[in-house]
């Protein structure tokens, strides 16, 4: 049970603006021995986190979950803008409170409307203290030093009025407290000693008591993707309290190789590994043990063993263990019966007090111990290793161990289907029904290590609990994330660059005009509310000229620049005169990132510098009608064309300042879609089916098309894409698809090869074919919008992004 505690100690905790990491204002009100402190880095970022990630997704309302929202019910209205710390404190036996703890700011607390609190002060110390009941829940509130302190108990927050001027930050806190990363959404601070009391608050049928002795302090910095939840930090040790850290100080860890002799249906383990015995436990002497390098702890069928891994196969314990007398054997491999019950004996405490010695069996450099019940299962662990069917050669251990150190003083596995049963019976009995039944499949693994830094006192720590990623089947496409969003979605998704990473993310606004940037790793970096629905695609900018993008956009109001955080670019964002009808048309000349941005408000069209300054060079105004799509621009050998497409027909091709540079020799009567070059001539279709071409000198030629009314057009200078009704055409040849409501198709260049990409809305269905009309392998997947194609990341697989539904965005690899 030792070795699952220390894993629930720092996993389970997780479930449940920027300062520099030496600054300990928020510290100074943390109450005292408080069990666990959990410092947020991003509110907000961490929120998302939490419910973008697919594990805790599937939980549906769990009564535990319930219970703990009851209890910080009030925090749910606190909407801190910088680092916050939430800290949980044992009062009297088997009672917990909690203390929140941030920077005040004039929006911190928002009420829901419905709600009604009822607040009284009360006077303590000269101060005041906020009294707030809400519902059935009372908390209590000070200010101090521009800090806002709230908490479930009355007490600590008298205690905190008394302290905060005088207090001490004990140094191991400060010590793990320097070497956080607060680039992390948060931070799990805690002290095994004061943990102790809330795992067995919250596990009442566990033995809790090993976690109080493990070390001193903990910083985890925790990392929640949408399939992993991962931390790292640190864990100091105290020779003096003697810790059970402080027996591998003096050594260094070694590659754990217990995996190849443990069943792949173990239950758990833990590994400890050393280069001396000696130096891990200096008060015993043991020939037996000089070439020892691992010892571990591990479980099957019920039955439990511990493994001993010596340098070689030839060692003095396999010697002499090999003159005891033979039980049985099993696949030819002698299973001995032990003559000495103390055999080894109190030699690996403090991790393995005891251990049942009654058989063993030598395997290579390997003894594995059990007891009579063990018997049979020591049988087939005997036919496992022969067969090389263990731990080691499965493919999903093989994959969660490409996660962690090779190397590592503690290493605990986990099989989480069967350690929920564990969970289980160590819980409540009004929480078990609900933990068995949490579908676990996809995360067959935990894992957690502990690697010393010989000499010293603490050691670096790590812990994983990541989703299987088994390697998809050639020409298939596989979803790899599903991101939920605070509000349907209402704008077709697309990949945007990270100019740091190289990679890509996406960008995606929902119902309620919230722009939201998403790794594709799934985690929301941020959301910025806008004024309105932003009007087509949103462009890419480097306004500074030094490689640092800003996104680009109009919403019927405004015009944003923002930067890669979400932050406004100055001047922007600046309002429209009366009304954006268009999205804005953003052209770069001679690719010298001299912007130029064209807006249009129905007939008018004003062109600004990238200060915001009106051009005063460009003539166009515009026009008595109302133009169609946003204008165009075109470089062909060394000319530039811009185009804008009237309501009534009328074709503009214009020059840089706005002169006609081509007279078009008749209107058009356009349909909804863009002006290209195709085949070099100005491309465009009519409302009756017609493809339009215009050349340089204005002659207009019609060429029919196998559509009619309501039609929609994609193309490149070579090649030709129309949807009517039913039927896609990819240069000469058609797809018949069903009847149903079809986004515009769209080609994509990738790589010098055209992909064309349409969405059956209605049936939620993609479909992606090649420039020969072929479907690609693996169409049509589920999805609900336009998709954008990219190789968005460094393979050379080519992903897409799409709407899911309602308010998901979907993430495909194709493989």
């Amino acid at each position: 049970m030792k070795r699952i505690l220390i894993l629930i100690l720092t996993i389970f905790s997780i479930g449940c603006t920027t300062e520099t990491p030496k600054e300990y204002s928020l510290l100074k009100f943390v109450p005292q021995d408080a069990a666990v402190i959990l410092q947020i880095n991003d509110f907000e970022s961490f929120q998302s986190e939490l419910k973008n990630n697919q594990l805790l997704q599937s939980f549906k309302k769990p009564k535990f979950k319930q219970d703990f929202t009851a209890f910080v019910d009030y925090l749910q209205y606190i909407k801190p803008t910088s680092k916050s710390l939430l800290c949980f404190n044992e009062l009297g036996k088997d009672s917990f409170e909690y203390t929140f703890i941030t920077k005040t700011h004039p929006n911190l607390i928002v009420l829901d409307s419905l709600q009604k609190a009822t607040t009284t002060n009360i006077n303590y110390n000269d101060a005041s203290i906020i009294k707030t009941t809400l519902g059935n829940q009372v908390n209590y509130t000070f200010y101090a030093d521009s800090i806002f302190v709230n908490s479930s108990s009355q007490l600590l927050i008298e205690n905190c009025i008394r302290s905060y001027k005088k207090v001490k930050i004990p140094a191991s806190l400060k010590k793990v407290y320097t070497t956080i990363d607060e680039s992390k959404s948060a931070t799990l601070l805690a002290t095994p000693k004061h943990v102790s009391p809330l795992l067995k608050h919250i596990f009442p049928n566990a033995d809790t008591k090993f976690v109080a002795t493990l070390g001193e302090q903990l910083a985890l910095d925790v990392s929640i993707l949408q399939d992993e939840i991962s931390f790292t930090g640190i864990a100091t040790a105290n020779d003096s309290l003697s810790h059970a850290l402080s027996s591998l100080k003096n050594t260094s860890p070694r590659e754990h190789k217990i995996a190849t002799i443990i069943p792949p249906f173990f239950e758990s383990f833990m590994t400890i590994t050393f280069d001396s015995y000696e130096k891990f436990q200096p008060e015993t002497t043991n020939s037996l043990l000089d070439a020892l390098e691992e010892v571990s702890t591990f479980s099957f069928n019920g039955s439990s063993f511990t493994g001993l891994r010596f340098i070689s196969s030839s060692n003095e314990a396999e010697t002499q263990l090999k003159t005891n007398s033979e039980h049985s054997t099993a696949r030819n491999i002698k299973i001995y019966k032990n003559e000495d019950a103390t055999l080894f004996q109190n030699h690996f405490s403090p991790f393995i007090i005891t251990f049942d010695n009654t058989y063993y069996v030598i395997l290579d450099e390997f003894i594995v111990f059990t007891n009579k019940n063990g018997l049979e299962d020591l049988s087939l662990l005997i036919g496992l290793y022969k067969d090389e069917q263990t731990l080691a050669y499965q493919k999903d251990y093989k994959e969660t161990i490409e996660n962690l150190s090779d190397e590592s003083s503690i290493l605990v596995f986990v099989n989480t289907d069967k350690f929920k049963k564990t969970i289980a019976e160590s819980v409540q009995k009004s929480y078990r029904k609900e933990i068995l039944s949490i579908n676990i499949e996809d995360y067959p693994f935990a894992a957690l290590q502990f690697t010393n830094e010989k000499g010293s006192d603490y050691a670096h720590v790590h812990g994983i609990l990541k989703r299987n990623t088994a390697k998809p089947t050639e020409n298939t496409v596989s979803q790899i994330l599903n991101i939920v969003l605070d509000n349907p979605v209402a704008s077709s998704p697309q990949f945007v660059k990270n100019h740091i990473t190289k990679r890509k993310e996406i960008v995606v606004q929902d119902a309620k005009n919230v722009l939201y940037l998403i790794s594709t790793e799934g985690k929301i970096l941020w959301k910025k509310p806008l004024d309105g629905k932003i009007l087509g695609a949103i462009s890419q900018v480097d306004l500074y000229k030094n490689g640092r993008l800003q996104l680009a956009f109009t919403t019927p109001q405004s015009f944003y620049v923002l930067d890669r955080k979400g932050n406004d670019v100055k001047p922007y964002p600046t309002k429209a005169n009366v009304t954006y009808t268009q999205a804005v048309a953003i052209f770069d000349y001679d690719k010298s990132k001299k912007y130029r941005f064209v807006f249009t408000e129905g007939n008018n069209v004003v062109m600004r510098d990238k200060q915001g300054k009106q051009v005063k060079g460009f003539k166009f105004s515009g026009s008595k009608n109302d133009f169609m799509n946003p204008p165009q621009h075109f470089r062909i050998i060394s000319k530039d064309y811009i185009t804008f497409q009237e309501s009534n027909g009328k074709l503009h091709i214009l020059s840089r300042t706005g002169k006609p540079r081509i007279t078009v020799k008749a209107n058009i009567q356009f349909s909804d879609n863009d002006v290209y070059i195709h085949n070099n001539l100005f491309t465009t279709s009519d409302r009756n089916g017609n493809l339009i071409q215009v050349d340089s000198k204005g002659q207009i030629a019609k060429t029919k098309l196998p559509v009619g009314e309501n039609h929609a057009i994609d193309m490149t200078s070579r090649t030709l894409v129309s949807f009517f009704e039913n039927k896609l055409r990819i240069k000469d040849k058609t797809v018949e698809l069903a009847f149903g409501s079809y986004s515009k198709p769209k080609i994509f260049l990738i790589r010098n090869k055209i992909y064309v990409a349409i969405t059956d809305t209605d049936a939620q269905k993609v479909y992606v074919y090649d420039s020969n009309a072929k479907s690609i392998p693996g169409f049509p997947a589920f999805g609900s919008s336009a998709i954008d194609l990219e190789n968005f990341d460094k393979d050379v697989k080519l992903g897409f992004v799409t709407k899911g539904e309602n308010n998901t965005v979907l993430v495909y690899k194709m493989n």
